[in-house]
């Protein structure tokens, strides 16, 4: 799997719906539209191949990229013309970035290696991650660092933020050291809302960099929780993503759920509970991610336990 580089963005491919890009390009592209020597805005959208909204903004804003430089990462096209968040054979395209040669197996991750080194020569001012929700979740950024930058780009597009602990390999985590990067949910890619509440933060990306930081929320995942392959999703918990879940709340009406820390540390004890067939949670809490789609709690995680964290003055 080869990185397939564009000079421009070319009309046709601009044109082209998400499910119809495996048509026009080889493979994953990086679309260059720098200019000028100025540190460019770095876009990613389509790392998952159901979540269409990013790649729809990037054609809704055209030559306004182009006008302020950008680098535009589209991912996983194969993905995207079967409409499925990764095909079968694949690696999940945000769960390849983490560095170093013990993770350099697979020809994702010789993508990201090759990905991660023309943003570095880049120099870029700022990195984005534009991804859709399986579950419902209100709009929100997730950031691996709390540099006051990194929280100003995360607060110009949601009051709340996420700190992720874990995994480990996702793509602004691998890019913050570069600068400011924050990944950013948009919501579903059913919801409306979702194509232009992208474009709008784009938009004010390229028309300015972030402003001073607004209040944020600020929490923190301490844990992410899986679930046995013969599981049954309590839908309804999606209610509480963001919100403080009871004590007694049930998750799955059957099967058994994990939590481990960013250790890798199974701290399903601490916080789970077995209520005959269900498991509940022990004590109130705050969740994030839940998804109500089996298969997306299969391919990765059912959501993450979170703790709200004080954001610096």
């Amino acid at each position: 799997m080869r990185l397939n580089l564009v000079r421009g963005l070319p009309t046709p491919v601009a044109a082209t719906p998400a499910g119809a890009l495996a048509d026009v390009l080889p493979g994953p592209t990086l679309f260059d539209l720098r200019r000028g020597g100025r540190p460019p805005l770095f876009v990613s959208v389509l790392l998952h191949g159901n979540e269409t909204s990013g790649w729809d903004a990037v054609r809704r804003l055209g030559s306004e990229l182009a006008r302020r430089s950008a680098l535009v990462f589209v991912g996983n096209i194969d993905a995207a013309r079967a409409g499925v968040r990764t095909l079968p054979r694949q690696r999940d395209f945000n769960r390849i970035w983490e560095a170093g040669p013990q993770h350099a197996e697979s020809d994702e991750a010789a993508l990201a290696a090759a990905v991660a080194r023309a943003v570095a020569d880049a120099r870029p001012a700022l990195a984005v991650d534009v991804h859709n929700n399986t579950g419902r979740n209100p709009p929100y950024a997730v950031v691996a660092d709390t540099a006051p930058a990194t929280l100003a780009l995360a607060g110009a597009f949601a009051r709340r933020v996420l700190l992720a602990t874990q995994p480990r390999s996702f793509l602004t985590r691998r890019l913050a050291p570069l600068c400011p990067a924050v990944t950013v949910e948009v919501g579903t890619p059913e919801d409306p809302a979702s194509t232009p509440r992208a474009t709008a933060f784009l938009r004010q990306l390229v028309a300015a960099a972030p402003g001073p930081r607004p209040p944020l929320s600020l929490f923190e995942t301490k844990l992410r929780v899986t679930l046995s392959a013969d599981a049954a999703i309590a839908a309804e918990a999606q209610c509480f993503n963001f919100r403080t879940a009871p004590a007694g709340t049930v998750l799955v009406r059957a099967g058994r759920l994990r939590a481990f820390n960013a250790a890798g540390e199974d701290r399903s004890g601490a916080c789970l509970r077995r209520d005959g067939a269900a498991t509940v949670l022990k004590r109130p809490t705050v969740l994030a991610m839940f998804t109500g789609s089996l298969e997306a709690a299969r391919q990765d995680c059912l959501c993450y336990l979170l703790e709200p964290r004080l954001v610096d003055a």
